[in-house]
């Protein structure tokens, strides 16, 4: 299924009002359907590696993901498979444009694989970084276990104070039972959090669980003060985190949340906001998210959650009546919302053998092509039912070309704290998700 194809899809459920029609004509432009692997260097190259992070975050190289090279039309020109270590150097042809990867991933509810497919259009040669997939049913060096919380001593010392483990929330209560959690060894220390009764103070800490089934808590466990986050949540949003990529996160809608400078300089504030917005005679799902780096003082900069009301939802509007055509490439402008640096369209859904997801990344405007994939896996996606379309927006606070975007997206992928890179000092996310009738 070209994405032409599933956009037009979307367009019938959402009864535009718009003329379709038309079709599009291609050239492929030479060396179609090529394959390799290594170049000889005579011509521009790319380069890349793909990842697979299991159950507990363990990351290794992912082989035999399918990469494929597209001309500016859209036509596969070239196809390239990664290698035992996960990485790809390969020809740039001279009209490449496009480039798409594809690879199963595993989720753990689900036991059936997840056919993933990632698209970038307006690609350039060189560093294409980390691609990331997931096989939530590889436990290797994990060493899962539950592990039991007795957590009496806590509610003689604490009592009626929120406990975190890890990203889990218990009050302690007079009438608390111990909390049972699994966790695993190849994870690391667990983070832990004691919120006051009053919700005005915290504590933080961080345990070793290493060959422990109990582990009884007590406020020794909690070393670290912290710090409340100078910050108020927006009258819409649903929910306010605080958070470390290292692990810990606490949560509020009303009340204060902590960051643990002490613990960690990788501190986020998180607010989310969920609504409904209608589209031609559509409703679609909205969120919005903004992140932003919290300051050892609680400190951050001025957070404003985009609306999907401001331009946002007229340019999704715009962008299905310019796929209605049937004349691809097929013109988009998100720059009119704010800072946006990239979008994304993606289709997913159930097949017969688990379900399918194909995602298309491009810059804050430009063309969508009419990409094409093999006839094996176009298929997959033209037998979809229970089919979604979503429409996001990224932003990270300023303005710069797709290019350099994605040249930071590298710089980040091969950070050892990729966490704190400039991407992440403060981002935006929007999107629209809309059921796609059958």
């Amino acid at each position: 299924m070209t994405a032409k194809k599933w956009t037009l899809t979307a367009l019938s459920a959402l009864v535009l009002t718009a003329c379709g029609g038309g079709d599009s004509s291609s050239d492929s432009g030479g060396n179609n359907g090529s394959s390799g692997g290594s170049s000889d260097g005579s011509a521009p190259q790319i380069t890349l590696n793909t990842v697979t992070s299991n159950w507990c975050g363990i990351e290794k190289p992912k082989a035999g993901v399918d990469v494929f090279v597209h001309n500016s039309t859209g036509d596969i020109i070239a196809e390239y498979v990664t290698d035992s270590s996960g990485g790809l150097t390969a020809d740039w042809p001279s009209n490449a444009k496009h480039l798409t990867l594809t690879a199963n991933n595993q989720s753990y509810y689900n036991d059936l694989p997840t056919l993933t497919v990632i698209s970038h259009v307006d690609v350039e040669a060189g560093d294409q970084g980390i691609t990331y997939f997931w096989d939530d049913n590889d436990q290797a060096g994990c060493d899962c276990k539950y592990v039991d919380f007795p957590v009496q001593s806590l509610i003689a010392d604490a009592p009626d104070s929120r406990l975190y483990l890890g990203g889990s929330s218990y009050e302690l209560t007079a009438f608390s039972s111990s909390p049972t959690v699994e966790w695993c060894d190849g994870a690391g220390t667990m983070d832990v959090q004691l919120i006051a009764a009053d919700g005005q103070s915290s504590l933080g800490g961080s345990i070793d669980l290493t060959n422990k089934t109990e582990y009884p808590l007590s406020l020794n466990d909690f070393t670290h003060e912290g710090v409340a986050v100078d910050y108020v949540n927006p009258y819409d949003a649903r929910i306010l985190y605080a958070l470390s990529f290292d692990g810990w996160r606490n949560y509020s809608q009303d009340d204060l949340v902590f960051v643990y400078p002490t613990l960690t300089n990788k501190s986020y504030v998180w607010p989310a906001r969920y609504g409904q917005e209608y589209i031609g005679n559509a409703t679609a799902d909205s969120y919005s998210s903004a992140r932003h780096l919290v300051t050892a003082e609680g400190e951050t900069s001025p957070i404003m959650l985009w609306d999907p009301a401001n331009g946002y939802s007229d340019a999704v509007y715009a962008l299905f009546n310019e796929i209605s055509t049937g004349k691809a490439p097929y013109q988009y402008d998100f720059t009119g919302i704010s800072n946006v640096a990239m979008t994304h369209m993606t289709l997913s859904g159930d097949i017969d053998n688990g379900d399918a997801e194909w995602t298309i990344w491009g810059g804050a405007s430009g063309s969508m092509p009419d990409l094409k994939l093999p006839t094996a896996l176009d298929a997959k996606f033209d037998s979809l039912y229970s089919a979604r379309l979503q429409i996001g927006v990224r932003g990270y606070g300023s303005e710069k070309p797709l290019s350099e975007w994605r040249k930071l997206l590298v710089e980040r992928s091969a950070m050892a704290g990729n966490e704190i890179s400039v991407l992440d000092y403060e981002t935006n996310y929007m999107r629209l998700s809309f059921d796609l009738e059958q």
